[in-house]
């Protein structure tokens, strides 16, 4: 990677259930009731991370490859470099998933993901 990219910690660990709402029940009678309200997913506020939960059905598979039932979110430092780390991944062969923009997930942020050759989503994010 020619640019440098400061990463400031790896957070958001996701994961993708077939057996999403027992997943659900099992970890609310572990951390209480999710922290979100969309029906789709579902979050848990964790010290300084969320721990989220989507039904596999989401994720899509590759029946030659590795599960896909993965996912985790690098912070970078400053918003532009979102879109260098995003390239880089690209240059390296993961496969786009959604380009860099400026959203609000939990909080507003810039934000991108790839899935890497080996199954696992890669989000890239800084805050706003």
């Amino acid at each position: 990677m020619a640019e440098t990219v400061s990463i400031v910690g790896l957070h958001f660990p996701s994961f993708y259930f077939k057996d999403f709402e027992a997943a659900v029940a099992f970890y609310t009678g572990i951390f209480g009731p999710p922290q979100n309200d969309d029906p789709r997913i579902k979050g848990w506020h964790l010290g300084n991370t969320w721990l989220t939960f989507f039904p596999a059905e989401d994720m899509g598979t590759d029946p030659n490859g590795n599960p896909r039932n993965a996912e985790f979110a690098v912070q970078v430092a400053a918003p532009e470099q979102v879109d260098t780390l995003y390239n880089a991944l690209l240059e390296a062969g993961a496969t786009p998933c959604r380009a860099p923009e400026d959203t609000r997930m939990y909080d507003k942020m810039r934000y991108c993901c790839v899935d890497d050759p080996f199954g696992v989503r890669v989000d890239v994010y800084c805050p706003l």
